[in-house]
């Protein structure tokens, strides 16, 4: 089976569970909240302690969350500054926070665990904490940013379960621990559990939209930032780092690659409710992100892998 083959199915086996939850959240009236509740405390601390253990973590391997954190803030910054002429400053700040994130986990991660050897994945791994440490400061300040105060934003990063878990197993394996093999099947089960889950809670949230709405401004700014300006500052921090820091290798690489194709991320939707932003313009963009991916990204990986 060819690459470009083996993504697209890997990404529409995933975008079947949100129609599940879809279907789920029109015919049964399924609550999400339990299990975002479910996810958010007790799974997805699971899956972000468990994966890094797949390989020696050094403090190099580390510096990959602050590199993307870093990125992520960046496109953020250029978002924020290039829109401000052109939308209201609720729109701005939604379209900012959205360029510098992306579904890395729930749609992604199952197609990283496929492409990768452990240690790649653990990798990936820290780059969506990166990302999360993105979305829990500089991308919630941003958002947020009339509603709540910076020591607020701060707050919220400190009582992210999957950083705390995170940073708790980096410090258990720099100390030379280790994880007991049984817990393999365990940890596979998890992450099997994490994307599932993830991807009929999107579906979930779809299904309270009455009508979806294309704003076509909105749309096309969301597409410029994820699907061009992502790809191509993460692509020259590659190239410079290749040339020039000679800092990481290969897959560190790919694990950038693969995050910079990631669709927008759900939790703009999250973003979007919270500020009393108009929903079906912010549903309908998110989803036909996670359409466009199904072939945007089987291209991008087939050309750079």
């Amino acid at each position: 089976m060819s690459l470009f083959t083996t993504v697209f199915l890997k990404l529409f086996s995933g975008l079947l569970n949100v129609l599940l939850g879809f279907c789920a959240g029109k015919f049964s009236k399924l609550d999400r909240d339990h299990i975002a509740n479910l996810l958010f405390y007790f799974i997805s601390p699971i899956v972000f302690f468990a994966i890094p253990a797949n390989a020696s973590v050094s403090f190099a391997e580390i510096s990959v969350t602050l590199v993307v954190f870093c990125i992520s803030c960046l496109l953020c910054l250029i978002a924020y500054k290039l829109f401000t002429p052109y939308f209201d400053e609720s729109t701005r700040n939604i379209l900012a926070v959205t360029a510098g994130t992306a579904n890395s986990g729930y749609l992604v991660l199952p197609l990283a665990a496929t492409l990768f050897d452990d240690y790649t994945l653990s990798i990936y791994m820290m780059t969506i904490v990166g990302l999360n440490l993105y979305e829990s400061t500089l991308g919630y300040f941003i958002c947020m940013r009339s509603l709540s105060s910076a020591q607020e934003s701060l707050n919220q990063v400190f009582r992210l379960p999957n950083l705390n878990a995170f940073a708790l197993r980096c410090l258990y394996s720099l100390m030379g621990f280790d994880l007991p093999d049984f817990f393999d099947d365990f940890v596979h089960n998890m992450q099997i559990v994490y994307s599932t889950l993830g991807m009929i809670m999107i579906g979930l949230g779809i299904s309270t939209i009455q009508k979806f709405k294309i704003d076509l401004k909105f749309t096309i700014c969301a597409f410029v930032s994820k699907f061009l300006f992502s790809p191509l500052i993460i692509n020259t921090f590659i190239l410079l780092d290749k040339f020039i820091f000679h800092q990481y290798n290969i897959s560190h690489y790919h694990a950038l690659i693969l995050l910079s194709t990631a669709p927008i991320a759900a939790n703009t939707m999250v973003f979007a409710s919270l500020i009393k932003l108009n929903l079906e313009k912010v549903a309908t963009t998110v989803l036909l992100s996670a359409l466009f991916s199904l072939l945007y990204m089987p291209c991008m990986i087939t050309l750079f892998f």
